[in-house]
């Protein structure tokens, strides 16, 4: 029996990766989140309070409310109009240089 790829994985697996700037709305910090890095280690070793459970985009305990930016959304919890407002930082990248966060 033969089966078909699995695309989800060799997708990301192709993705491109470049560094970012999060810049912290709430918090006026801004951090640099370098290529390989997620959004939610780089958030967490700056100290700042953030839930995660399992770092895959699956479970959404670290969605967080997206100011400004263009997200590049890799998770599988939140709808389209839901990735409108919110990213799941434990998985998302930047498409743009830096990416404002209601932190």
């Amino acid at each position: 029996m033969q089966t078909a790829p699995d695309t989800a994985s060799s997708t990301c697996a192709t993705r491109t990766e470049h560094a970012f700037e999060l810049i912290l709305q709430r918090s006026q910090m801004r951090l640099p989140v370098a290529p390989g890095e997620s959004m939610a280690d780089v958030l967490q070793l700056a100290g700042v309070p953030l839930e995660t459970l399992c770092e895959q985009g699956v479970c959404g305990t670290c969605v967080t409310r997206w100011l400004d930016g263009e997200p590049d959304h890799r998770d599988s919890c939140l709808s389209a109009a839901e990735q409108a407002t919110h990213v799941a930082v434990c998985c998302a990248r930047s498409h743009s240089p830096t990416l404002t966060l209601d932190l």
